[in-house]
């Protein structure tokens, strides 16, 4: 591995997400409180303090609403292409939205580190 990952969560942090993936396991409409993507965030950044991949990671919490994105056009192509928030982008690309699922990012970020 030559550098550290980047991962970035686009969201909004006090607002939940609206996708049927945001962590519920009934298949869609929510069985529950949602959590904020904020919270989500903090708990996938929980879950990977305890993976032997962490000190390979640089992850960051942008909210969409607060952040400049001037930075961020790959996050501003999905949000326009209608990806739900949060997005999650490793190294630059989206590459999952609408939830943050721990397990399908864990797996994406341990082949790569």
């Amino acid at each position: 591995m030559l550098g550290k990952i980047i991962v970035e969560v686009f969201g909004i942090k006090d607002q939940t997400s609206g996708g049927s993936s945001s962590g519920c396991s009934c298949g869609g409409g929510c069985c529950g409180p949602t959590k904020t993507m904020g919270k989500m965030y903090d708990e996938f950044v929980s879950f990977l303090s305890r993976s032997n991949i962490r000190q390979r990671i640089d992850i960051e919490f942008i909210d969409v609403l607060m952040d400049d994105m001037d930075r961020y056009d790959y996050a501003m192509d999905g949000m326009n292409q209608g990806y739900e928030l949060p997005l999650t982008a490793i190294n630059g690309e989206v590459k999952f939205y609408g939830g943050i699922s721990h397990k399908m990012i864990y797996d994406t970020l341990r082949k790569m580190a």
